[in-house]
């Protein structure tokens, strides 16, 4: 038993010698993609998107050969405009909704990533997921109904309403990117990070708050920010 203990001590702690310690800062601009372009047809949704902030703080800890696990903890905001127009033969109108919505929540993710090089990684490729908590939630809904008659447009119904109590608290992402390492000292990098995550269930609102709407969109990053490397003390790392 004692051999056995003592095995499983030096295995752990060779574990810990191969291992490699990154923490880093990133900050940077956000913008969420949906799969409808702004320039579509009366009937197609139109999305005006916004640029927001975006950061993130990870650890990553080497695992195996130019491998790392960690994890990463942030935020992210979303700012957009729906609008989807839909003509009404019967009476020469429009039946429309408009949504003005803006929201932020704070996301948890774990992460792998791969550095590419045999001995400087200044090029990483990684991959997470993530769940993400509302932080804040601002949501407008409007619905209408117009008839076009001699001489104008009659409403037939005009309503707007403050729905942000419709935003979902939680929010699931699975994402990748590329990131690249500039050196400024022997333990410390810059980095530009490049990434994209995706929505695969649930939605930013509540389907029932924009008339239908189904708001999952892609999520763009661009970010910049610094990375410490603890000093490995495998007596064969050699400098990364």
């Amino acid at each position: 038993m004692k051999c056995k203990i003592l095995t499983l001590l030096l295995l752990v702690c060779a574990g810990y010698s191969f291992a490699q310690n990154r923490i880093g800062l990133e900050l940077g601009a956000g913008r969420p993609t949906f799969s409808n372009g702004a320039n579509s047809s009366v009937a197609v949704p139109e999305y005006n998107v916004r640029y927001t902030l975006t950061g993130d703080f990870y650890y990553l800890r080497r695992v195996a050969h130019h491998w790392y696990l960690g994890a990463n903890a942030g935020f992210e905001q979303y700012s957009f405009e729906y609008e989807k127009r839909v003509p009404d033969a019967t009476n020469s109108g429009v039946v429309g909704t408009n949504v003005i919505h803006k929201s932020s929540y704070v996301h948890f993710a774990p992460t792998i990533d791969l550095g590419v090089g045999k001995f400087r990684e200044y090029l990483h490729f990684y991959a997470f997921a993530s769940i993400g908590f509302k932080v804040s939630g601002d949501q407008t809904t409007r619905e209408y109904h117009t008839s076009s008659f001699t001489g104008g447009i009659l409403p037939l119904y005009d309503s707007t309403y403050a729905s942000g109590y419709r935003v979902n608290p939680v929010a699931l992402r699975f994402g990748f990117g590329l990131k690249q390492h500039f050196p400024l000292t022997k333990t410390w990098q810059a980095t530009i990070n490049e990434g994209f995550s995706f929505m695969p269930a649930g939605d930013l609102s509540q389907p029932d708050a924009t008339a239908g709407a189904n708001f999952h969109p892609g999520y763009l990053t661009l970010t910049f920010g610094v990375m410490h490397k603890f000093k490995d003390t495998y007596r064969r790392e050699r400098d990364k």
